[in-house]
């Protein structure tokens, strides 16, 4: 009775021990994680889109620079002439918000003679604004009344698009066409097509037009000072995986 109930219990444990092994193998199973890891295929291509606009705003730096041998004088000169500078830009039709003072500066300087020698010292006041002007057309016309009326520099000229939200968006699907079309042309190559993308990343921007126009003194004349605004090229940029 003894060795037959051994020999029960041992059929019993090896049936058992086959049962464990089957539960953790299990082929079907990790055939099938094989091959969903080697089965993604993608295709990345890189796609541009540019819309050239015409810019509907300017923004100016002008200001007023004056000499003197006493700091009070050269403060007192300049502030007058700023006063009468900034008077004659409001009445050209620019809104008070829209001049901003953006420096100011007084220090000590001096020169020096052909010999090499130093010069007595005397003082500088400088005040600078940033003037935004939505007429494009009249940025020479205010150059111009700014000077006459006591302006004799002018740092920076910047011509943009105020809100360019629209004209980017349409950038941006001409990035996604032209991605489109690349990928089109490379899947073509092995008969497939792209259908939605995988993913998608954009960058892009929009560069104003920047013109130097610097001088000590810029001078008035009876011709209004010719600025032409130019154009501007807004670009979006994408990166586009489709998979296959």
């Amino acid at each position: 009775m003894k060795i037959k109930l051994l020999k029960g219990m041992g059929i019993m444990a090896m049936t058992i021990a086959i049962l464990t092994a089957a539960t953790f193998y299990n082929p079907a199973t990790v055939s099938e994680a094989a091959e969903a890891g080697t089965d993604v295929r993608m295709v990345t291509v890189s796609g541009e889109g540019k819309i050239v606009v015409t810019p509907d705003v300017a923004h100016i730096e002008l200001g007023v620079q004056t000499k003197n041998e006493d700091a009070t004088v050269a403060q007192q000169n300049n502030a007058k002439l700023m006063s009468a500078v900034v008077e004659a830009i409001k009445k050209a039709g620019i809104d008070e918000k829209d001049i901003q003072t953006t420096g100011y500066s007084l220090y000590q300087t001096y020169d020096y003679q052909p010999d090499g020698s130093q010069k007595d010292p005397y003082y500088v006041a400088n005040n600078i604004v940033r003037v935004k002007i939505k007429d494009v057309d009249s940025v020479g016309k205010i150059i111009d009344l700014a000077t006459v009326a006591g302006a004799n520099t002018v740092n920076s000229i910047q011509f943009s698009i105020e809100d360019d939200s629209e004209f980017y968006q349409e950038a941006l699907k001409l990035a996604m066409a032209s991605a489109k079309s690349k990928a089109t042309a490379i899947m073509g190559t092995f008969d497939k097509t792209p259908g939605i993308p995988k993913s998608v990343v954009e960058s892009g921007s929009s560069t104003p037009i920047i013109y130097g126009y610097g001088s000590e003194k810029a001078m008035a004349s009876d011709m209004a000072t010719p600025i032409e605004s130019g154009e501007i090229t807004i670009t979006a940029n994408v990166s586009v995986s489709y998979d296959y």
